[in-house]
């Protein structure tokens, strides 16, 4: 089972507290920095099991798909191919003119 190192770290220009979650594979390896937002450790540490219930309540149901997959963007639309032929006839009239 992965565990993830978490460090509460003390922001000195803000007098906040903000979250540091290591890899799992790579102990030294950084993977997310919250924002100094907890007004002490204990605060930090409440936030921070929140995100991760909020995380797991948006997890899709056993068998079903997720919503949307993160790193994949939406292929393009494209004209139609009549808009573009007529785009570029008017583009050859305004030359010849």
């Amino acid at each position: 089972m992965a565990q993830f190192r978490v460090e509460f770290v003390l922001d000195q220009a803000s007098g906040k507290y903000l979250a540091e979650l290591y890899s799992p594979e790579n102990q030294e390896e950084l993977i997310v920095r919250t924002e100094a937002l907890y007004a002490s450790q204990a605060a930090a540490v409440l936030g921070l099991v929140q995100l991760f219930k909020d995380a797991i309540l948006k997890f899709p149901k056993p068998g079903q798909p997720p919503a949307r997959v993160v790193g994949k963007s939406k292929p393009a639309r494209r004209k139609p191919a009549k808009a573009k032929k007529a785009k570029n006839k008017a583009a050859k009239r305004r030359k010849h003119n």
